[in-house]
């Protein structure tokens, strides 16, 4: 028998039932929409995570708290606390050193004269608004003295100025956290969101002032905007003062010795790929048990189309037909299952990618959709290799099938 006529005759019979190939095409068509949607969000989430990080641009060195072989996620207050305002003021005094910002956060009630909510309260130095690349609306930044007198004085991002105030211009009145009185002396433009943290709504105080009401001793984290010198000249640097500043003995640098860790923005992205990387490889397997479980289906599906197809494969056993002509054409229905269950689920996946990403702008800004061409691809590939997988199997016992018995089959 001709190749063509073998595709005719088992696209025909798929034609002919329609609604089982539905059915059977159902579980592939999510299996590959899944196996899409959770590569792209994977990916997108790589592309958000590295555009945070290179908005502060190449020349930033972050210090935190912790063990320096701690090499993921965000600074954290439920690590060993180990930066002193004293480590701040060396690290910015140093002549290679552009700018210097230490920062504390915590979560309090934010009060004005109409409004109340929770916010995040950042408590920083002068410098935060040079490393962070925000820009003041109206007023001014916190100032270095307000810093040193630990002033009451806060600078209100542009959303959370308009909840607390309105339309009211905000600087010059007072607000207060957690009860405590601070005077609003700027505002600033809209921002966007940096390295995870809204500035829209963001509200900063001197980090002395928060860390005294708040009984804090130690800075959440240091941000660095070195000179001339590389940032991995600077980080070595940074280590060998804070070791010694933290009387730390440790001349081989180990850093699981240190209560600290250092990271230029390199570090940090290539963090960030490794962890975008693992997420993608992580989501696709779990999608991909659903491509096995739709495979199994379409096994299932094809071992009972041949028990209802038994005297039509006699009769065509009979009339000529060899093994492999039957072979083929149960093989290639199981296919063409798959192929078009990959197709409608590579759409259904790149419409619901799009969409939720479009749903995740809108709450936070950086989120972008592109096409996943590589798990396109790979789910494409995936459900045709499934329908051969899973197709051999039913499509060689029709085969196989002695057409004496076939035709007798009732």
């Amino acid at each position: 028998m001709r190749l063509h006529d073998t595709i005719t005759i088992s696209f025909a019979s798929l034609v002919r039932n329609k609604r089982r190939a539905v059915l059977t095409m159902l579980g592939i068509v999510i299996g590959v929409g899944s196996v899409i949607l959770m590569l792209s969000v994977g990916q997108a989430a790589e592309r958000f995570i590295l555009s945070q990080v290179a908005s502060f641009g190449s020349d930033i060195v972050f210090i935190r708290n912790g063990s320096g072989d701690t090499k993921s996620g965000p600074p954290s207050p439920l690590v060993k606390q180990s930066l002193t305002r004293a480590d701040f003021e060396r690290i910015r005094q140093l002549a290679w050193v552009r700018a210097a910002a230490a920062e504390v956060m915590s979560l309090q009630l934010v009060e004005s004269p109409t409004a109340s909510m929770h916010e995040q309260i950042t408590g920083a130095s002068e410098a935060a608004i040079t490393i962070f690349n925000a820009e003041l609306a109206d007023g001014a930044f916190i100032m270095s003295d307000e810093v040193d007198t630990k002033a009451r004085v806060a600078v209100l991002g542009h959303d959370i100025a308009k909840d607390l105030f309105g339309e009211e211009n905000p600087v010059g009145k007072t607000i207060k956290i957690q009860k405590k009185t601070y005077r609003v002396v700027g505002t600033l433009k809209p921002a966007g969101t940096r390295l995870f943290t809204n500035l829209d709504r963001a509200v900063y105080v001197p980090y002395t002032a928060l860390m005294e009401q708040l009984n804090m001793e130690h800075v959440l984290f240091i941000a660095v905007k070195v000179g001339d010198v590389p940032p991995a000249q600077a980080k070595e640097r940074f280590q060998i003062i804070l070791r010694e500043t933290h009387k730390l003995d440790n001349p081989e640098g180990d850093l699981s010795k240190d209560d600290f860790f250092v990271a230029s923005q390199e570090d940090v992205a290539q963090r960030a790929g490794m962890i975008g990387t693992i997420l993608s490889v992580l989501l696709s397997a779990i999608a991909s048990i659903s491509l096995i479980v739709g495979g199994v289906g379409i096994m299932n599906i094809m071992y009972v189309t041949v028990t209802e197809r038994t005297r039509e494969i006699g009769l065509r056993k009979a009339i000529g037909a060899r093994p492999r002509d039957i072979l083929r054409q149960f093989l290639y229905e199981a296919i063409f299952l798959t192929i078009i269950a990959g197709l409608v689920g590579i759409f259904f996946g790149l419409l619901l990618s799009w969409i939720g990403l479009r749903v995740l702008a809108g709450y936070q800004q950086g989120w972008s959709f592109a096409v996943p061409w590589g798990a396109v691809a790979y789910g494409f590939g995936v459900s045709a290799l499934i329908g051969i997988v899973f197709g051999y199997f039913p499509a060689r016992r029709a085969a196989h099938l002695n057409p004496i018995e076939a035709l007798r089959y009732e």
